[in-house]
């Protein structure tokens, strides 16, 4: 959990029912990154959050394993890191702000591995 520091941003958020869009309480969001394939995860206080920006939604994962949150960690922001061969990028909290200001992004199935 990342509740020692301040939001980055805040994430509108809405949950799509049968009449439509239900607003849901926004999700803080304390970093991210984007992985090699250029899908992007935020962090919320408990869950990652994936983001598609085609469809606007966001589905929840589990965070980081605690070897990948320590490489994630000591990488400063807009810097790449690597983790189990795998590259990432911190984003920077410019970069975040952006996201969390284009607008509600839905809910979808939640899908945390």
């Amino acid at each position: 959990m990342m509740l020692d520091i301040a939001p980055v941003g805040v994430l509108n958020l809405n949950k799509k029912v049968s009449k439509g869009l239900v607003p849901v309480p926004p999700e803080p969001i304390f970093g991210g990154y984007a992985n090699s394939r250029g899908e992007v995860f935020l962090f919320g206080a408990d869950l990652a959050y994936r983001v598609n920006f085609k469809n606007k939604t966001i589905q929840q994962r589990a965070r980081l394993n605690p070897g990948a949150q320590a490489r994630y960690d000591t990488t400063e922001a807009g810097e790449p890191f690597e983790y189990c061969n795998a590259s990432f990028r911190r984003l920077s909290a410019e970069q975040i702000l952006e996201i969390c200001s284009s607008g509600s992004f839905s809910v979808g199935a939640r899908a945390i591995n």
